[in-house]
C-alpha cells in the first residue's frame, strides 16, 4: 500500500455515513504503519472488540468497510479465512457481517463472511505469522502471487457491497 492520511482512511468507507466515519477509533499503530508491507489495513476497534474495519486500494480509489464480528465463538475443527485463505484454529476465524446501507435502520442488507480474527491477513499472506496448532495447505504459488490473491478477495468484497449500494 501507499501512505494514506487519517482523512483519507476516514473518507474512504462507503458502508457507513460521514459522522459516524469520523467517529471511527483508528489506532495510531494503524496510522504509522509499515504502508509497503500492508496488502490492506485491518483493525478492530480497541474500545469495541466486535468493530472492525478494513481499507484498500482499489480501481476506484481507497475503498474500506465497516465490520462487525459475530459474538459466536467458533468451536472445534479448523476454519479458513475467505480473504487470506489461511487455516487457523476455530477461534482464529470471525465471521463479520458488513452492512450494506448507510443506515442504520436497513440492519437487514448485509454481506456476511469469514476473516482472521485479528483481521492480520497481510501477515499471515507474507509469512510474517503463522497460526498455531494448524497444518497449512501446500501452496506452489510465490507470496507475490499470493499478496495478489488476497488483495484481489478484499477488492472482490469491497465490490460486493460497493455494487449492493448501488456505488
Amino acid at each position: 500500500m501507499h501512505p494514506h492520511t487519517e482523512s483519507e482512511i476516514r473518507k474512504s468507507f462507503i458502508n457507513c455515513s460521514k459522522g459516524a466515519s469520523q467517529r471511527i477509533n483508528i489506532p495510531q499503530e494503524v496510522l504509522h504503519t509499515d504502508w509497503e508491507s500492508q496488502i490492506f489495513l485491518g483493525w478492530y476497534d480497541p474500545k469495541s472488540p466486535r468493530a472492525g474495519y478494513v481499507v484498500a486500494e482499489t480501481e476506484n480509489g481507497l475503498r474500506g468497510l465497516v465490520l462487525e464480528k459475530s459474538p459466536q465463538k467458533a468451536t472445534g475443527g479448523a476454519r479458513m479465512c475467505q480473504i487470506c485463505l489461511t487455516l487457523h484454529p476455530a477461534s482464529g476465524v470471525s465471521l463479520v457481517s458488513i452492512q450494506r446501507s448507510k443506515s442504520a435502520k436497513d440492519r437487514y442488507n448485509t454481506v456476511g463472511t469469514y476473516v482472521c480474527s485479528d483481521l492480520a491477513c497481510s501477515d499471515y499472506t507474507l509469512g510474517r505469522r503463522k497460526p498455531d496448532g494448524v497444518r497449512q495447505m501446500e501452496e506452489t504459488m510465490g507470496v507475490e502471487e499470493r499478496a495478489e490473491r488476497t488483495l484481489a478477495n478484499m477488492r472482490g468484497l469491497i465490490q460486493r457491497v460497493a455494487e449492493a449500494m448501488g456505488r
